[in-house]
């Protein structure tokens, strides 16, 4: 089952904050109405039908401490959720083309994010960003890939 991905927009907001407090995101649904008016963000959202079942929070202007070959401006996967009864469907997968199509239309070179070893579940997401192409780096915590490297279809 691949979901529809598009950019959160207002009609979403209940879905999505049921989605992050289901899966115990409590914080991020909390603060979801101030990320909305960052522009430098970009939010996606993954549809079954109506149901919200994914979430990406990225930008495509990570100035963060460069690292790992891939100097900034760089494209950057901040959150990545998707609902557990929809795991290992390819809904993650869709969110993250999304993001990889609309960063290289931004004219962004590399992608990167920094998944924490302390939530439950690394190692799935470590699997999970690998088999998209993204691999560990020489700066501690850094996962990255040059976009020409990753899939969008």
């Amino acid at each position: 089952m691949i979901a529809k991905v598009i950019e959160l927009d207002d009609a979403h907001d209940a879905g999505l904050r049921a989605l992050l407090v289901a899966e115990e995101c409590t914080h991020d649904a909390l603060s979801l109405i101030d990320h909305r008016y960052r522009p430098y963000e970009k939010l996606y959202v993954a549809l079954t039908d109506t149901d919200v079942v994914g979430f990406l929070e990225g930008t495509f202007v990570d100035m963060s401490e460069p690292g790992g070959g891939y100097p900034a401006p760089r494209a950057r996967i901040m959150k990545l959720v998707v609902s557990s009864r929809f795991r290992r469907r390819g809904v993650a997968t869709a969110l993250v083309r999304k993001f990889v199509v609309d960063a290289r239309a931004a004219h962004v070179d590399s992608l990167v994010l920094y998944p924490d070893p302390q939530e439950s579940g690394y190692e799935g997401r470590m699997a999970f960003f690998a088999s998209c192409g993204m691999r560990k780096t020489d700066s501690p915590g850094l996962v990255g890939a040059r976009l020409a490297c990753l899939s969008s279809d």
